[in-house]
C-alpha cells in the first residue's frame, strides 16, 4: 500500500520563505542611505531653534542599519517626491541613528524602530511606528498638522 505523506511541512517551508525574502533582501543590500530629505544634518537642538522660528513642527526619524523595516522606509517612502516635497515645505527635517545618536532616541522614548514624530514646542504630536507606504506616511502626519502657507 502507498502512504501518502503530509504537503503540510512543505507548504510551510514555501510560505516561510516567501515570508522572509524581503527581510534577507534588505539585509544583502545593506543599509539604505539616509534620505535626501535629512541632508541639512540638523541636531533636535538646532531643529527645535528653527521650529520656533518658523512655526513649523520637527520631523524626527529615528533608526537603525540593521532594521529592515527602517531600511524599506528609507529606500521606498522617503525617497517617494510626493512625501519629499511633504517634508521639506512642513517640517524640521530631524534624522537620528541607533548607535550615533542612542541617548537622543532614548530621551524622546521610542521603543522601536522605524519611529517617526512630528514635535513642536517641546510637545509630540504623533508618532508613527513602521515602514508605512508614502500615501499612509503623509495622510497621517497631515492629519496632525496645517502645512505652511
Amino acid at each position: 500500500m502507498l502512504k501518502v505523506k503530509s504537503v503540510t511541512p512543505f507548504l510551510f517551508v514555501i510560505v516561510a520563505a516567501v515570508l522572509v525574502m524581503p527581510t534577507v533582501i534588505n539585509l544583502i543590500k545593506g543599509p539604505a542611505e539616509t534620505p535626501g530629505v535629512f541632508d541639512q544634518h540638523y541636531t533636535l537642538t538646532q531643529a527645535a531653534t528653527i521650529s520656533e522660528q518658523t512655526g513649523k513642527p520637527m520631523l524626527v526619524l529615528a533608526t537603525a542599519d540593521y532594521c529592515p523595516p527602517c531600511q524599506k522606509l528609507k529606500r521606498s517612502t522617503l525617497t517617494n517626491p510626493i512625501v519629499m516635497d511633504w517634508i521639506l515645505e512642513n517640517t524640521i527635517p530631524v534624522y537620528l541613528e541607533d548607535g550615533e545618536n542612542g541617548d537622543e532616541i532614548g530621551s524622546l522614548g521610542v521603543r522601536s524602530y522605524p519611529t517617526t514624530m512630528l514635535i513642536q514646542d517641546g510637545q509630540i504630536l504623533t508618532s508613527l511606528q513602521g515602514a508605512l507606504g508614502a500615501d499612509s506616511y503623509v495622510s497621517k502626519l497631515s492629519a496632525v498638522i496645517v502645512p505652511a502657507p
